[in-house]
């Protein structure tokens, strides 16, 4: 059974890495001459680490900046690191088959790579074990610094801890090494915005939405709308073929489904429930789709993909030319103001657009606002209207963004907003609020089986770990390590710093991916299934005279419906 799960995810993942262009490509790697290594020679000796690079959203400079500093330490032993040529196909299915091969064919120690899962590489997974456990060798090790000594601390206790379930496979054994830390989110145009009078960001549904308004319809006295300005709301593309897709969308909605509960939510995606001993299948796994804060999810989804609110072309448009409208401001010209990406959004535009990079910035999604209604609304003991409750669910967001701790954040709703919360609200708002959609979370390092150099190999993924490496990561790539939070550069884009906020929320942080999403791909349905690449097109085709309530209703039906015909089959 969980062979057949781990061949279904490695189906979704190379699906979603055409949906999201941050996580990668599917390219096949090239023969080069040289038995699959992308043109670079292998170094053949004791003494040198092979190490293949995937290289997407975050370039290749951190890696060459990491190797000067590693080789330096060990000068006197000799040790050396050999980069193989970075490529965006050094991830998913392909890396896994050439793992297959053996260390004696492709004689390659290090695999820095993205969208492969633990399972996938472990017992589990289609090939076999084909990556050496990294435990005792690295997790129960010190990181090393780029001086030479030594962290005061293991790297199990320096990663963030809701990181390690993912580096894990289903039999507990540590195979993954974490070495990316990034956010789907936001993108916001900030010089655009600033033309509607908009001061502070939205922190709910309904604040993003008022926006949109604001931007479609214009501000009396300041600005005209979208018919007069050219500039839309929103913007993304739809087509998974031309190097995007609805990846980031989903993330969106699937933000708003995990903040109403992270377990709920990761229930959800695995059909299975967690106990004592680990996740155990369901018997009925089919009913987790009657969760009615699914429903509520996709009415928000519906309401965000409303075709009024996107520039012309989004639907057919390539992800360049989506960013491209994020990044150009020119009079009369189809342009928008907010986009569903990635952290990794700067790197990718930073090269066309150097001159515009601040003026944009990143944001995470928004907390659904009928969360708030659910907590402070009518039949509840705060009774308050729904456009108090979206004030109130807003000031406890903008609270917790600042890191205020559970009892500043009650005492100051009480003296702001009269209401005395408690602390088991308190916390639920914050929950919500510390969600983040991690998309670094499959950019995973492996050792390969019976490397002759596992010794050194398990040095260089020690020093990945450092905070040394996570400046290094930070002022090259443009974005955070998942190992330390003392990182000393600033970044001089307001985007990398607000993006660096949300990964580094000290007292809430909760984190979802679609990773976890085992099983999509068995169901066959051709209903809506939250996590693939249908998402977005099936929002975007509401019919116009629906509700956008209506519209998730039929949806949430119609899901319901197929998936529970399809469960006896999927079993099997």
């Amino acid at each position: 059974m969980k062979k057949f799960i781990s061949t279904a995810l490695a189906a979704i993942l190379a699906l979603g890495c055409v949906a999201m262009v941050g996580c990668g490509g599917s390219g096949a790697i090239g023969d080069g001459g040289d038995g699959g290594n992308n043109g670079a020679a292998v170094v053949d000796d004791a003494k040198t680490v092979n190490l293949r690079l995937y290289k997407a959203g975050f370039g290749d400079q951190f890696i060459y900046e990491l190797k000067k500093n590693f080789e330096a330490v060990y000068a006197e032993e000799g040790y050396k690191i050999n980069v193989l040529t970075p490529t965006l196909g050094s991830a998913g299915t392909p890396m896994v088959q050439e793992m297959s091969r053996g260390y004696d064919k492709t004689k390659i120690d290090l695999y820095i790579t993205g969208a492969i899962t633990p399972n996938m590489v472990s017992e589990y997974g289609e090939y076999g074990l084909v990556c050496e456990e990294l435990e005792e060798t690295v997790w129960n090790q010190k990181a090393i610094n780029y001086d030479g000594t030594e962290s005061e601390t293991v790297i199990s206790e320096r990663i963030l801890s809701d990181y390690e379930p993912f580096l894990r496979a289903d039999n507990n054994k540590m195979y993954g090494f974490n070495w990316a830390q990034t956010t789907a989110g936001m993108v916001v145009n900030m010089k655009k915005l600033s033309a509607y009078g908009v001061t502070e960001l939205p922190r709910t549904t309904n604040e993003l939405f008022e926006i949109f308004d604001k931007i479609l319809y214009g501000v009396e006295g300041l600005i005209g709308g979208s018919e007069e300005t050219k500039t839309y709301p929103l913007t993304y593309t739809l087509q998974s073929g031309n190097g995007g897709g609805a990846g980031y969308q989903n993330c969106a909605l699937l933000s708003w489904f995990s903040q109403y509960d992270i377990d709920t939510y990761n229930e959800f995606l695995r059909m299975q429930t967690k106990t004592e001993d680990g996740w155990v299948d369901m018997e009925d796994g089919y009913k987790v789709y009657q969760n009615e804060n699914l429903k509520k999810s996709l009415t928000a989804g519906y309401h965000l993909m409303d075709m009024e609110y996107s520039a012309f072309g989004s639907k057919t448009q390539t992800l360049d030319q989506a960013q491209g409208l994020i990044m150009k401001d020119k009079k009369g010209q189809n342009n928008a103001v907010f986009m569903l990406n990635g952290d990794w959004f700067l790197n990718e535009v930073k090269a066309n657009y150097s001159k515009n990079l601040n003026d944009i910035t990143f944001m995470n999604v928004p907390v659904i606002s009928s969360l708030g209604i659910d907590l402070f609304g009518a039949g509840t003991a705060y009774n308050l209207s729904d456009e108090a409750c979206d004030d109130l669910l807003s000031y406890i967001c903008k609270l917790v963004d600042e890191n205020k701790t559970l009892d500043e954040i009650i005492a100051m709703v009480k003296t702001e907003k009269g209401v005395e919360l408690t602390q088991e609200i308190a916390q639920q708002v914050a929950t919500a609020r510390g969600v983040g959609f991690a998309r670094g979370i499959e950019h995973l390092a492996f050792m390969t089986k019976d490397t002759t150099k596992k010794d050194i190999a398990s040095l260089v993924l020690r020093m990945m770990a450092s905070d040394d490496f996570a400046e290094t990561f930070m002022a090259k790539a443009n974005a955070s390590s998942p190992y330390t939070k003392n990182v000393k550069t600033v970044s001089p884009y307001r985007f990398v710093n607000d993006a660096q906020k949300i990964t580094s929320n000290i007292h809430y942080r909760a984190v979802n991916s679609r990773v976890q999403g085992l099983r999509f791909k068995a169901m066959k349905t051709d209903a809506f299934i939250p996590g693939t690449s249908n998402l977005a097109l099936t929002l975007y085709d509401r019919n116009e005279k629906e509700s956008y309530a209506e519209a998730a209703q039929k949806l949430f039906d119609a899901c319901n419906a197929k998936v529970f015909s399809s469960w006896n089959d999927y079993i099997k």
